[in-house]
């Protein structure tokens, strides 16, 4: 896939109310950019100058076909493949179980295999938090050592996107990844 030039091609500010304090001091800022991978983006900026919440999205303007990509990691070199993620896709991990839902908030992401492994690291990390309990605890050190294992480059591991709006990609070596477009013309 070939990687193009960032350009901006519109820009606009504006102020809002803030969602989170109510007083109008809430920046939007707004560009449309042509992004590698994704093509025409949407980039929405919110910075509230009175609370400080802030917020950006990425809102892709020319979405696909829906896209199955499928990543089969078998070395340590397949752990620096780029994965680029929207927020409308679900990635699925079966040897670790691990399902990454998209969801309202949820963000485009670009990262590698170790990067992801990372992520869903920390997610486990946080459960083991908030469950607590003595089942949960022993599971999750089961996983994060498993998870470490591929990090290292150990052992075979499955990643599958789905994404309904066909801009989600696994980016490696020629003949390691599967796609599929699915429905649509």
């Amino acid at each position: 896939m070939e990687s193009k030039t960032v350009y901006v091609e519109h820009e606009a500010s504006y102020i809002e109310t803030c969602p989170i304090c109510g007083k109008k001091a809430l920046e939007v800022r707004e560009a449309v950019h042509l992004q590698p991978y994704l093509g025409r983006t949407l980039i929405v900026s919110r910075l509230c100058k009175n609370c400080g919440y802030k917020r950006a999205e990425m809102v892709p303007l020319n979405p696909k076909k829906r896209k199955i990509v499928v990543f089969k990691v078998s070395s340590e070199e397949d752990l620096y493949a780029r994965i680029v993620r929207t927020g409308t896709a679900t990635i699925y991990i079966p040897e670790l179980e691990a399902v990454i839902d998209p969801g309202v908030d949820a963000p485009f992401f670009v990262t590698n295999v170790e990067g992801l492994l990372g992520r869903i690291e920390d997610a486990v990390e946080r459960i083991k938090v908030l469950e607590g309990g003595g089942e949960t605890v022993s599971r999750v050190e089961e996983l994060k050592r498993l998870i470490e294992r591929f990090k290292r480059g150990e052992g075979e591991l499955t990643i599958v996107i789905d994404d309904p709006i066909g801009l989600s990609d696994v980016i490696a070596s020629a003949g390691k990844v599967i796609r599929e477009h699915v429905g649509g013309s």
